[in-house]
């Protein structure tokens, strides 16, 4: 008696609970994010990714990027090369906010377009009048966001009518000032006049401009030969496979193409390659690394046996990268090609930068490819090559619902065998040569 809640009905702790998992479930749908949601904070490295971003540049876009998901008013317009970590700056934003239980609805803007363009025109059929409602429910949906993040404003290919809609939406958010976030690889001499007015405004819109690395920076462990990326690709791979392949093997090699194909096009999850030297596991890797980055999509290729001197090199204090930046780099890459595990030298400093690298992805599921002469199955035993696993890596390599194997049993592709010339036979002469 003589309570404020007296009388009053109150949620139970267990009904306060259920609504607020439907709310933030609610709040994920309407986000949009999608596989983006592992983009946070947290993941992103201080300094940028190596070999894509210049620290200088991007350690104030990370910055900026935090205290406008604190706090979103105004705009946030982030400027950079591809793989300079824009999206992921985006994306943090957004994840930010849903983990604060705000609205917030991301989307790329190619696929808004894409979304728009097949829908856009009304008709007097049942199948139009629908597509044009959800032209207009989406429309509207961009338009009236509470907070709208727009990923690669101005890539693919820019028609007049889809700057046409591009320049409705942002001048409508622009005009009532709606929070929104904006990346994009365009610079700032290659906007529309109008689009500069929008974009840049000083008194609405936060810039950064995150630039490329200097020329003179270190090499980076995801550097491809430029003769393996041009030889190396999906088009040049035979599946007919090296001298004496059988019609077993041609089968075998023909599913790991099709899986390293349909890989390459959508990541998700692990590809593991294996099979015995000259099989045909680097080249659908390299096919694989070459696709994405056709696509300008970040990929870091690294030998395994390189990539472990790497690391022993970024210990030397004369080294320009260091080995925490070197390993986060490595760590959370976007989309990791290990070639070659199982081939380094197996001593336990060199076993526990590996476990530690594999159970980091493992538990992140970061897309991830790996070649290695070891089978899965047979790994924890010496396969005659001195290569082998320890149980903790085999553990997570063994799980069938994250690591697709494909095992390219086939012979050396580099031993095709000798051609032996043809002697034409003399005119005059019989069963002679």
């Amino acid at each position: 008696m003589g309570s404020p809640g007296f009388g009053k009905m109150a949620p139970c702790e267990c009904q306060e609970s259920n609504w607020n998992s439907r709310l933030d479930e609610r709040l994920r749908r309407y986000a949009n994010l999608g596989p983006l949601e592992r983009l946070r904070f947290d993941t992103a490295l201080p300094e940028g990714r190596i070999g894509f971003a210049d620290p200088a540049t991007f350690a104030p876009a990370l910055k900026a990027a935090k205290l406008y998901a604190e706090n979103p008013a105004g705009w946030l317009v982030i400027l950079g090369p591809s793989g300079s970590g824009k999206t992921h700056l985006a994306a943090a934003v957004a994840n930010r906010c849903v983990e604060d239980g705000r609205p917030v609805f991301f989307i790329s803007s190619p696929h808004l377009i894409d979304q728009l363009r097949p829908s856009n025109r009304p008709g007097n059929s049942e199948g139009e009048t629908g597509e044009w409602t959800e032209f207009v429910d989406l429309f509207d949906q961009v338009m009236n966001a509470p907070l709208l993040v727009l990923d690669d404003f101005g890539a693919g290919n820019m028609t007049p009518w889809s700057e046409e809609k591009l320049d409705q939406i942002l001048t409508g958010r622009y005009n009532a000032r709606r929070p929104t976030v904006v990346t994009s690889g365009l610079v700032r001499d290659s906007l529309s006049d109008r689009m500069r007015t929008r974009l840049l405004d000083p008194d609405l819109a936060t810039v950064c401009e995150i630039t490329g690395p200097a020329s003179n920076a270190d090499p980076t462990p995801g550097d491809i030969p430029l003769r393996m990326v041009e030889s190396m690709t999906f088009d040049s791979f035979d599946p007919r496979g090296g001298a004496g392949a059988t019609r077993e093997q041609q089968a075998v090699l023909r599913d790991g193409f099709k899986v390293a194909r349909a890989f390459a096009e959508h990541p998700d999850r692990w590809l593991y390659l294996a099979g015995p030297t000259g099989t045909g596991k680097t080249h659908l890797a390299v096919a694989i690394a070459g696709l994405r980055a056709a696509a300008q999509e970040p990929v870091t290729f690294a030998i395994v046996p390189d990539l472990l001197d790497n690391f022993r090199r970024s210990f030397n204090p004369d080294s320009r990268v260091s080995y925490d930046r070197l390993f986060d780099e490595i760590k959370n890459a976007e989309l990791l090609i290990l070639d070659d595990l199982g081939a380094h030298s197996s001593t336990a400093w060199a076993e526990e930068k590996l476990y530690q690298l594999i159970v980091h992805r493992y538990n992140a599921a970061l897309p991830t490819v790996v070649t290695s002469r070891v089978m899965i199955g047979d790994s924890d035993q010496d396969d005659g090559s001195g290569a082998f696993f320890s149980a903790a890596i085999m553990s997570r390599l063994r799980d069938t619902l994250m690591v697709t194997e494909r095992a390219l049993i086939a012979p050396d592709y580099r031993n095709r065998g000798a051609v032996r010339p043809r002697t034409r036979r003399s005119s005059g002469t019989r069963g002679r040569r």
